[in-house]
């Protein structure tokens, strides 16, 4: 089905309004050599999860020292533009919309996520959710759900935009539906995960405001 209504938008971050896939990738590469972890392990289930949840699960004889090292790893990832993208559209959709009416979920740290906001010249928006007032990490649904009373809707009426297996199924379990973004995973992976439809850019779609309600259809 693509055409889809809703009363909130909410988004993931990294991978969906700004592709830092690449980034990511190289320095989840740099301390996979360092700490002898298996890339291709780690990278079949890191999209979408806290960087203190992925060290816990790879590293846990390490498990007293991992906060230290995610801030590390977080720190040395939101410092590096290389390869760091604004997703196509991105601008446009959110200067489009109320502020009231759509949000951030990520499982990146505030401080990653505000940094990369201003580094793509993209305003914080007012509902807000990052792993430092979510406790617990996708796949679980907590942000998704807290972002949704935020806006003051229930989340069976809002949209979710998510590129990663773990920020689908958060979505999906708090009730929203979910359109995948094509960056992390291919439209085939988004596809078996659960998304009505996929598209690489927020430019590949129309979206209608009104009488409180969204109405978004995927171009022809």
């Amino acid at each position: 089905m693509n055409v889809l209504t809703a009363e909130g938008l909410l988004f993931d971050l990294n991978g969906t309004l700004i592709n830092t896939v690449k980034c990511v990738q190289k320095y989840w590469g740099i301390y996979s050599k360092e700490y002898d972890i298996n890339p291709k392990e780690l990278l079949k289930f890191s999209h979408g999860v806290q960087t203190i949840d992925i060290l816990n699960r790879l590293l846990p004889e390490n498990i007293e020292n991992n906060p230290t090292l995610a801030l590390t790893i977080e720190n040395r990832i939101a410092g590096d533009v290389e390869g760091v993208e604004v997703v196509p559209g991105t601008r446009e959709l959110l200067n489009s919309i109320n502020n009231d009416s759509w949000g951030i979920v990520t499982s990146g740290t505030e401080m990653m996520a505000r940094t990369r906001l201003e580094q793509m010249s993209i305003p914080a928006p007012k509902h807000f959710f990052t792993a430092d007032n979510t406790k617990r990490s996708k796949p679980n649904p907590d942000g998704y759900i807290a972002c949704a009373q935020s806006i003051g809707v229930d989340p069976a009426n809002c949209i979710v935009f998510e590129d990663a297996p773990a920020g689908i199924k958060a979505g999906l379990t708090a009730g929203c539906t979910v359109i995948g973004i094509i960056s992390s995973h291919t439209e085939e992976q988004l596809l078996n995960n659960g998304v009505s439809f996929c598209i690489s850019g927020y430019d590949q779609l129309d979206v209608v405001y009104q009488d409180g309600k969204f109405t978004i259809s995927k171009k022809q």
